[in-house]
């Protein structure tokens, strides 16, 4: 996007969003139009309405009664969720998992075999092997600690023991046993130890026993002493323990007979008999340890808290049956029960269960519970389990047959739209409503479409906006076609938006102030848009301005007088403030407007209202200018400082002799300042002859020279009682330094936040120009020198005011050089004038502005008169300077 369409997209958007902001202003809290008589629904009328010709109109409350029925008739649209039977299957299962692990009932078998008793060479020691197996067929977690104590005679000493471990995870393993601790541990010493299913474990214990042989035969079968008998026989005891609130499994297993060496014959006879008795060995033996089935309910109740209390002891005890089953070579039931009673659940959820459906489901599986059929399972624990299952179904139920609220609501909605409207209509001369009768709204809609009520004078509040609209948009385009290039910039734009949003708000105060003193409305601030306009701008436009300030009061009012007013109290001040120099011209201007302004509320008032309202409105007239004028001036530099303008205000401000820059100038460059100040009078005066702007002129000579401050020496008015510094300069070097002084004024312009309009004049007082001083001098030694080389590097004066400015700055330039060498005579100065003048014309530097040769002619004339009092002729005093008078 371009900067020419994005600067036209910026102009449309204001111009919108002030006629937006307009229309607003003018049309809220703004009454509209009412009838002569006011009718509601519910009124009962006083008098018969016919209708004037034929009406029909919609029955809206029908209408809309017959389509809620017809959408009420339709059925909510039902459809099965298929998460919600995955989530209850999901719960179920959840349950059976628990039932299994918590802590699952545990089918640990633990077998024990023991060796025969093996002699030594070593006199009467003997070992014994212990075989303890751990196998784990069917649980999916279980732990264990394995313990073993031998029973030996008591006449026996272990001399040492080892265990060797071969689990069915892991490396074998051999460790020493303390002799003198029993039992001995030989899993989990602190902790049990996790085994996988189908595990089975093998330990072997050996013990080395030192016993006197007649001690290690005649061991009782059953492994116990009967009263009176003496122990002594050698057994071993095992024990697994699978969780410390579990029962223990013991094995007592008896050693068989064994052979035992006879003692050594003789000192130092290597000759040995022995006698062995042998007989079978004792069969190992094994039992099986289970959690008791109250510490699992137990565990699971305090889980699921009452939610399973009467179907959790059915399914733990049909766990651990399916266990033993499991643990007698049988297959197992526990996965078929799990599938039956998910099984059950699916088949309720088939057909679909709604929310006020599923209390009923529960209570019908609870009060006549399914038979449930498992293969292995006896009649007393079908019966059981149809119970539990029916129980955890029950309370695993969902509505799964979910209402589709957006195909209902479409559903019912085209039931909606197919009925038709119903309507109601009248012929000319029928009756609408008769005397007495209630009125519907109907009837009330069909009254007001027959014109019956007549309306109230009034205006319309769409209308009213309307037309402030179309002020704002013939401003704007007025002022366009003026000055196309000021109002083109998107600024202009804006601050004539804000100066129309406030007279429209201004266009207001009548209906503030109400209606009990009509004079009072002549205190209408109108005078500020024309004094701000004036200031901000120029004359032509503050005129301009006149035209929607008058239409917006006569929106606002509709008061012939008040609009009269209003357009001439927006004009009044602009004579008085369109050649204001200093501020107490200013001040003085918001006073002669207001005086003007009470003697034209008087006639005006008299003229609408009467004689006897002429003087309160010529009192609320003056007060009304004095504020409009005070606010006005307000405006202009909240404005001025918000959108950078250069206003007559600024000028005042710049051509204050204490303004900063301008000290800095007096105080650096002496000779610059006074040659400033007498430019700045010449311009003024030349500006003045041909209607331009004397104090943006005077303002802009006033600081043309400011860089020269950084440097002043190089200057000729600056070098009072000192040596030229360019007669040791080369011409070029000169030319340069003289030329730096325009890139200098417009740095420190910035720096003392000079606007931009009053700045440009640093850089357009000289334009293109050759330094002719500096030219010459080189071209004595290199005619062909080119004259480029000498010429500044500023801008051609844009407007009537910068050429102005250069003729001045170059004839006071001149004039002063003339001065140095002759009395100058109005001949003379008219030569140096047109001198100047014209050779600024052959150089083109005013081609740019939109100076005239009649105005040119004008800024000669006014400029030669100027210098002509300035360098009007003295008498010579006799003997001055001399001898005082009197002296001796």
């Amino acid at each position: 996007m371009n900067e020419s369409t994005r600067r036209s997209g910026t102009i449309i958007a204001g111009l919108v969003a002030t006629v937006l902001a307009v229309a607003m202003a003018l049309v809220v809290g703004r009454p509209a139009a009412e009838p002569a008589v006011r009718l509601e629904v519910g009124d009962i009328a006083t008098e018969d309405f016919v209708a004037t010709r034929y009406t029909e109109l919609v029955d809206a409350a029908a209408t809309q009664l017959a389509r809620d029925e017809a959408a009420d008739a339709v059925a909510a649209v039902f459809e099965i969720d298929q998460d919600v039977r995955s989530r209850v299957e999901q719960r179920i299962g959840l349950l059976f998992a628990a039932v299994r692990d918590a802590p699952a009932p545990v089918g640990l078998t633990l077998s024990h075999e023991i060796g025969a008793v093996q002699p030594s060479a070593v006199g009467n020691v003997f070992t014994v092997e212990y075989t303890v197996t751990v196998t784990n067929p069917a649980s999916t977690r279980s732990s264990y600690r394995l313990e073993h104590s031998p029973l030996l005679s008591p006449a026996a000493q272990v001399l040492a023991a080892t265990a060797t471990s071969e689990l069915s995870i892991g490396d074998p393993e051999e460790v020493e046993l303390d002799p003198t601790t029993l039992p001995w541990a030989l899993t989990g010493d602190d902790r049990l130890q996790e085994i996988q299913p189908s595990s089975s474990d093998v330990y072997t214990v050996r013990v080395r026993f030192s016993v006197n042989a007649d001690q290690v035969t005649d061991a009782n079968a059953d492994c116990s002493s009967g009263d009176g008998e003496r122990n002594t026989g050698l057994r071993g005891e095992a024990r697994v323990i699978v969780d410390p609130n579990s029962a223990d499994a013991v094995t007592c297993t008896q050693l068989p007979v064994v052979a035992v060496p006879a003692p050594p014959a003789g000192e130092g006879e290597a000759t040995t008999t022995s006698s062995t008795t042998t007989t079978t060995v004792a069969p190992s033996t094994s039992t099986t340890t289970t959690i008791p089935v109250a510490l699992q309910i137990d565990t699971l109740v305090g889980e699921y808290g009452s939610l399973y209390a009467d179907a959790i002891p059915v399914l733990v005890t049909l766990y651990a049956d399916h266990l033993a089953d499991m643990a007698n070579g049988g297959p197992g039931f526990f996965d078929s029960v799990e599938q039956e009673v998910i099984d059950l659940a699916g088949e309720r959820m088939t057909a679909g269960i709604r929310a006020d459906e599923l209390r009923d489901v529960q209570i019908g599986l609870t009060a006549a519970p399914p038979p449930l059929f498992v293969q292995g399972l006896d009649q007393e624990a079908r019966a059981m389990l149809s119970t539990a299952g029916a129980d955890v179904v029950a309370l695993s139920l969902e509505a799964n047959e979910i209402e589709n609220r957006q195909a209902t609501e479409q559903a019912r909605q085209m039931a909606a739209d197919g009925v038709a409207d119903i309507t109601r209509d009248w012929v000319p001369a029928e009756p609408i409503v008769t005397a007495g009768s209630p009125i519907d709204a109907v009837q009330l809609e069909a009254i007001t479409a027959n014109g019956l009520l007549d309306p109230e004078p009034g205006t319309s509040r769409v209308a009213a906006a309307a037309l402030g609209g179309l002020a704002v948009l013939m401003a704007a385009l007025f002022l366009w076609r003026i000055t196309p290039a000021r109002w083109s910039q998107p600024k202009h734009i804006f601050i004539l938006g804000i100066l129309l949003l406030i007279a429209a708000l201004v266009s207001r105060v009548p209906q503030l102030l109400g209606s009990e003193s009509p004079q009072l409305a002549y205190i209408l601030p109108a005078s500020l848009l024309g004094y701000a306009s004036a200031i901000l701008y120029d004359p032509r436009t503050a005129l301009l301005t006149a035209v929607p300030m008058a239409l917006f009061v006569a929106i606002s009012t509709l008061d012939p007088a008040l609009t009269v007013f209003a357009a001439a109290a927006t004009v009044t001040p602009i004579a008085f403030v369109s050649a204001v120099s200093t501020r107490r011209e200013l001040r003085l201007a918001v006073l002669l407007g207001a005086a003007v302004l009470a003697p034209l509320a008087y006639t005006i008032a008299w003229m609408f209202d009467g004689r006897s309202a002429a003087v309160p409105a010529a009192l609320a007239g003056f007060i009304g200018g004095v504020i409009g004028g005070f606010v006005g001036q307000g405006l202009v530099s909240f404005l001025e400082n918000l959108f950078q303008l250069t206003t007559t205000v600024t000028l005042l401000d710049l051509t204050d002799r204490n303004h900063p820059a301008l000290r800095l100038i007096e105080e650096r460059a002496p000779g610059t300042f006074n040659h400033s100040i007498l430019v700045g009078n010449l311009a003024g005066k030349a500006a003045r002859a041909i209607g331009a702007d004397p104090l943006f002129a005077q303002a802009a000579a006033f600081y043309h020279d400011l860089g020269k401050t950084e440097n002043p020496q190089y200057f000729i008015e600056n070098q009072f009682g000192v040596s030229n510094p360019h007669d040791e300069l080369d011409p070029v070097q000169s030319a340069e330094l003289i030329r730096r002084h325009v890139a200098d004024g417009l740095r420190l312009a910035r720096r003392y936040r000079i606007p931009p309009e009053i700045a440009a004049a640093v850089e357009q007082h000289h334009g293109t120009g050759v330094m002719r001083y500096f030219y010459h001098k080189a071209a004595e030694n290199d005619p062909s020198l080119d004259p480029a080389l000498f010429r500044h590097t500023g801008v051609r004066p844009q407007r009537k005011e910068m050429a102005i400015l250069m003729i001045s700055d170059a004839v006071e330039g001149a004039t002063r050089a003339m001065a140095q060498h002759e009395d100058p005579t109005s001949e003379s100065l008219r030569k140096v004038v047109d001198s100047v003048v014209g050779e600024k014309l052959d150089d083109g530097q005013f081609d740019e502005s939109d100076l005239t040769f009649g105005d040119l002619t004008r800024v000669k004339e006014a400029l030669l008169i100027a210098l002509i009092g300035y360098y009007h002729t003295r008498i010579p005093y006799p003997g001055f300077p001399g001898t005082p008078v009197g002296a001796a």
